[in-house]
């Protein structure tokens, strides 16, 4: 069961991306470029927690709760690793980072609750 980027996503992704590159341009501040890597980051925990829970839906439910477990640890271990890597480079990068990541999740939930509701499963 694979989890495909429809065209729909990545016009979203690339979207949110040029924005956070034209903030960059008209307000001359590079800090901004650290919503770059957390934009994209949430758009890949939506993915990730998405394809994980296609495939817990038909297990058992003792087995569903322990791989979601294990994915909901590994996300948080992503993360975690993202906002280390930003924060020894460039410890300026940390807030518009905490942007970006919640800019990314809010845009690619909206957009799976819209495709849901469109086929008719919600």
């Amino acid at each position: 069961m694979a989890l495909r980027m429809t065209k729909n996503n990545l016009i979203l992704l690339l979207v949110g991306t040029s924005f956070i590159l034209m903030g960059v341009a008209v307000t001359g501040n590079s800090n901004l470029l650290g919503a770059l890597p957390g934009y994209v980051l949430g758009f890949l925990l939506t993915f990730w927690l998405h394809r994980d829970t296609l495939r817990s839906v038909d297990d058992e439910v003792v087995i569903a709760i322990k791989r979601m477990r294990r994915s909901f640890f590994a996300r948080l271990g992503m993360v975690t690793l993202v906002v280390v890597a930003v924060g020894r480079f460039q410890a300026a990068w940390l807030f518009p980072l905490a942007l970006g990541i919640a800019l990314g999740l809010v845009v690619s939930l909206m957009a799976s609750i819209k495709k849901i509701l469109s086929s008719g499963k919600g």
